[in-house]
């Protein structure tokens, strides 16, 4: 790895005696460029013959640029003095960094990059952040590494926020549509690119109410794309779940009970299979929702509870139901489908959506009502200030439900 220092004065062809030239710094770096101007008093360039290119100092003869040859001298000391003390590190240095600590350039705070800010904001705003799940701050995660190597790959990581505009914002959005043979990267569809700037836009909306920018450069900007419409779980499809003989099968036997106990209850997978028998009291369960930390609250119907009589007594640290990876969970559920003669990937989410349903078809229309049973956010429902979900209104949702699953099942 090769690092050198050059000393010059930048002049044009022709000359002029009566203009001043300024002495220059350049740094070249794992192939890469840098360059730097001095504070020195520029040189008159009727001056300019006392300079000596081969030692890049001024003639030792002229004592009246004694001081600028010590400047340069102390400079150069100081680039040995970098390359010996940095000497592990150099593989992630840039010339530019050598530069700015050679010339003392100290960047203030309100000078920060775009890449700098980008990263400074997940690592300070999202990942502290304990109403996010961690399935979220993922999210997050892919989307800014998205956005830092497209500014890099297009050399706009050194921009300052407030030198970041549509036109960057728009360029954006056109690098993650399309492949790339040079940086090894695949096309996203118009649905991921619309989760990635969903995921972006915050940052750029923090930096508006803090009043570093005075307008965010993805306002206005769309993403479109086209919703796919995913395959539902029917009653019928429910019942051959149930009814698939599985008694040589235990093992996929215990996958098609966590499926069954998703479609009767909606939970999510990570909120099932941590939930505990101290959660469940006088036969309902109240907990909050990892991804969003909104509360559930729900009476069990009877043939939730005959589903989990049938691991009660049997399993660790008081749990309900088995525990498996959804990874697991999720290609096992594919062998179900397939013994049942299900035409489309089952999965966790699949059960939720059937659970859904099942509530509109049970007969349960009250809005506040279907939100405690799904843990669905309640902001800006006015009617949540003014109506009470109370005990009796769950029984009567339950003994709904489960009148709807004894006909399905």
């Amino acid at each position: 790895m090769s690092t050198t220092l050059k000393f010059y004065i930048r002049t044009p062809k022709k000359l002029n005696k009566n203009k001043r030239y300024p002495i220059y710094i350049r740094v070249l770096h794992n192939r890469k460029k840098a360059e730097g101007r001095t504070s020195l008093i520029p040189i008159n360039g009727s001056e300019l013959s006392n300079w000596i290119e081969a030692s890049q100092r001024f003639s030792p003869k002229d004592k009246k640029y004694l001081s600028y040859n010590l400047f340069l001298n102390a400079i150069e000391n100081e680039f040995h003095n970098y390359l010996r003390d940095h000497k592990e590190q150099m593989s992630t240095k840039t010339p530019h960094e050598i530069i700015d600590h050679l010339l003392s350039r100290v960047k203030p705070e309100d000078k920060i990059s775009i890449l700098e800010a980008i990263q400074q904001f997940y690592e300070n705003d999202i990942l502290p952040d304990v109403d996010k799940a961690p399935g979220t701050k993922n999210n997050y995660k892919r989307s800014v590494t998205h956005f830092s190597n497209f500014l890099k790959h297009t050399k706009l990581d050194r921009l300052h926020v407030t030198e970041f505009k549509r036109q960057h914002a728009s360029k954006f959005i056109a690098y993650l549509k399309k492949p790339s043979k040079k940086y090894n990267k695949i096309a996203l569809n118009g649905q991921s690119v619309h989760s990635v700037v969903k995921n972006i836009k915050p940052f750029f909306t923090k930096l508006f109410l803090e009043e570093q920018i005075t307008r965010n450069p993805f306002l206005g900007i769309k993403t479109t794309f086209k919703r796919t419409e995913k395959r539902r779980l029917t009653n019928d499809n429910f019942k051959s779940i149930i009814e698939l003989d599985l008694s040589n099968n235990a093992k996929l036997d215990v996958y098609r009970d966590l499926f069954v106990f998703l479609c009767y209850t909606g939970l999510s997978y990570c909120d099932a299979s941590d939930l505990r028998y101290s959660d469940i009291k006088n036969g309902y369960f109240s907990i909050q929702r990892k991804k969003s930390s909104v509360q559930i609250k729900q009476f069990l119907t009877k043939q939730t509870i005959s589903l989990l009589e049938k691991y009660e007594g049997q399993l660790p640290e008081q749990r309900i139901l088995p525990k498996r990876s959804l990874d697991k969970m999720n290609l096992n559920l594919k062998l179900i489908a397939a013994l049942t003669g299900i035409e489309f990937s089952l999965s966790t989410y699949t059960a939720r959506r059937f659970f859904r349903q099942s509530i509109h078809e049970a007969g349960i229309r009250e809005t506040l009502v279907v939100k405690t049973l799904m843990g669905h956010t309640r902001t800006n429902d006015i009617d949540s200030h003014y109506f009470y979900i109370d005990d009796a209104i769950l029984k009567h949702a339950k003994k709904k439900l489960q009148k709807h699953f004894k006909k399905i099942s």
